[in-house]
């Protein structure tokens, strides 16, 4: 039987600015906008800028830890490796004691755009805190954990 009443209330709940889903994407959007307009100015995307501030800066890092640490899928960490690479942002290196192991480096270039990617990361940081009080944005954080969370226990449930 059809329920009339569910599907407008889905309606609404898709097209309303007032559900939190929307709002997160909605600001999640915006600020991705920003990550990338100036990313591209430097040749560079945000999920390449959150790759590089995730390399150390001078050791380097098994590939394996790289996807879950950016809850990216491994296919996709894949295949923006090897965009990287190809820009010469990083380098693999095969494990010396274990062969099936890849490590991945920053060249000189990627530390170079590692250092654009920090300072732009911490410009907005700096604005968002000239303009937001410490406690509310400690709530905030506090409350994306919580989403988080509890989207992860409940992925599957819906």
């Amino acid at each position: 039987m059809h329920n009339i009443f569910l599907d407008a209330l889905v309606y609404d709940c898709m097209n309303s600015k007032k559900t939190n889903c929307y709002n997160i994407k909605a600001c999640w959007h915006t600020i991705s906008r920003m990550y990338n307009s100036h990313g591209f100015d430097h040749d560079i995307s945000i999920s390449m800028g959150y790759v590089l501030l995730n390399l150390s800066k001078d050791k380097g890092v098994p590939s394996t830890q790289i996807a879950p640490q950016l809850g990216m899928e491994p296919r996709s960490l894949t295949r923006l490796l090897k965009s990287m690479e190809k820009k010469g942002l990083i380098q693999k290196v095969s494990d010396k004691n274990d062969k099936r192991q890849v490590n991945i480096f920053l060249t000189k270039l990627g530390h170079k755009k590692r250092n654009v990617s920090a300072k732009t990361v911490k410009v907005f940081n700096d604005i968002l805190r000239s303009n937001i009080e410490e406690d509310e944005l400690l709530i905030f954080n506090r409350v994306l954990e919580k989403i988080t969370k509890i989207t992860e226990q409940n992925f599957k449930t819906l």
